[in-house]
């Protein structure tokens, strides 16, 4: 490829029709086809789609599959997923079915607060400090009342303002922490908003009486770091009950399969890292059809499993006089108003279908999810071993990989009906080698 080795300036100004040509003349092919071949044919939504993204060529698809028969407090619920692995649906819907036969999810918010911190140096008498710094925040919480008053009348707000001192750990640094309650909103511009502003107010209050010390502000942002906004989730059944879902396994081994190895998932990282992933199978799907921010969630969850110091289980089993009962507790910060949620037609539709739930419910039915791909992942490995249904469930997949026919692919499904499935095996049963 014959690359122009310049500097692209003024690239955010170009048109779409402009991207498109500088990539024709990147690759040195007309690359529009393949380009428009996804663009939407409802004008309305190709425009809310083009404004989602700077630089914008065109749409990237994902499948939007759903999960029935969730239980969630009592509660039914048919939950939109949009993740590009099928075995996913698959095992979330297998074991929501199994759960709202034995009492479904049970679930509770235990917060809601979110975080957001203004970061700066003062150099001056710390104890000088400490002692204004009651009044600068109560100056604070005036300076943004214009902003904090539309969250107020739906029940949010600033919560509490607090300095920290980390001087012993930066020399001059300390940072004031802000606690936001956003209602059903995530919220990350009203937090960014008033966090600006009392940075504004921290900087002139403090370089007041520069006698006393300088202040220089380094930034303002929320944390994506939210303990204080986490959600937990249990199932709860009688070790019997477990035999639908045990294989060759006595219930009771089953069981006790199952709690060593989320033990192990406590004390070995590398183990961990998969079983938290598992857990996210389930929530990211969800926080993508709802249009949430999945990064900002999983980056949460991942600091709160290493919060005592070491990486480990967001879940603990405990099975005590014949009932086994399985848990989990995750931060989480969602949004059921504004963003991505109400300028998405399916992130609408997602919440429609989940009957346009309060964020706190929200965060109870991801939870619900993420324990449902958790539970199925580790049944399978303890029983079957994961790549028994996993594949078979890729199966579609690699034939379509393969190029097979219409009938190679329908031969080929009864075919591996009662077999493992690799890709190096279907590769030999299309090639006609078995």
């Amino acid at each position: 490829m014959n690359h122009p080795k310049i500097l692209i300036k003024g690239f955010s100004k170009f048109s779409r029709e402009q991207r498109v040509e500088f990539l024709n003349q990147w690759l040195n092919e007309n690359v529009q086809p393949e380009l428009d071949a996804f663009l939407h044919s409802n004008a309305e939504y190709q425009q809310a789609f083009a404004g989602f993204s700077e630089n914008y060529l065109s749409n990237f698809y994902l499948p939007m599959g759903v999960v029935p028969n969730v239980l969630v407090n009592g509660d039914w619920y048919v939950v939109p997923m949009v993740v590009e692995e099928s075995s996913v649906v698959a095992a979330a819907s297998r074991m929501a079915r199994f759960w709202a036969e034995n009492g479904g999810f049970k679930t509770e918010v235990l917060g809601t607060e979110k975080k957001g911190q203004v970061h700066f140096t003062w150099k001056g008498d710390g104890y000088y400090l400490r002692s204004i710094f009651p009044a600068i925040a109560k100056q604070m919480r005036k300076d943004t009342e214009e902003l904090t008053r539309g969250m107020k009348s739906r029940g949010g707000g600033i919560k509490k303002i607090e300095l920290k001192d980390y001087t012993q750990q930066l020399p001059a640094y300390y940072h004031v922490d802000v606690s936001f309650e956003t209602a059903d909103a995530m919220g990350a511009n009203f937090i960014n908003s008033c966090l600006e502003r009392m940075a504004e107010t921290l900087d002139a209050k403090l370089n007041a009486h520069p006698e006393k010390g300088s202040c220089e502000v380094l930034m303002s942002i929320l944390s994506n770091y939210t303990p204080q906004s986490k959600v937990k989730c249990t199932l709860e059944c009688p070790v019997e009950a477990l035999e639908k879902i045990s294989g060759n396994y006595k219930p009771k081994h089953f069981a006790e399969r199952f709690r060593m190895a989320v033990e192990i998932a406590n004390h070995d990282v590398s183990r961990a890292v998969t079983h938290n992933k598992g857990i996210y199978n389930g929530i990211d799907g969800v926080v993508l059809a709802t249009g949430n921010d999945w990064r900002a969630i999983e980056a949460a969850g991942h600091a709160f499993a290493a919060r005592n110091g070491s990486y480990r289980s967001l879940t603990e089993v405990k099975i005590s006089k014949g009932i086994f009962r399985y848990s989990l507790t995750i931060p989480m910060a969602v949004g059921t108003v504004g963003g991505l949620t109400k300028n998405h037609p399916l992130a609408q539709f997602s919440l429609k279908m989940l009957q346009n739930p309060s964020a706190g419910r929200l965060m109870e039915i991801m939870a619900a999810m993420g324990m449902a791909n958790n539970f199925s992942a580790i049944t399978s490995l303890i029983t079957t071993g994961i790549q028994s249904g996993h594949m078979k469930m890729h199966l579609p997949n690699i034939l379509n990989q393969l190029g097979a026919t219409e009938r190679q692919k329908q031969l080929a499904m009864e075919y591996f009906a009662d077999k493992k499935v690799s890709f190096s095996a279907v590769k030999k049963y299309i090639d006609g080698k078995v």
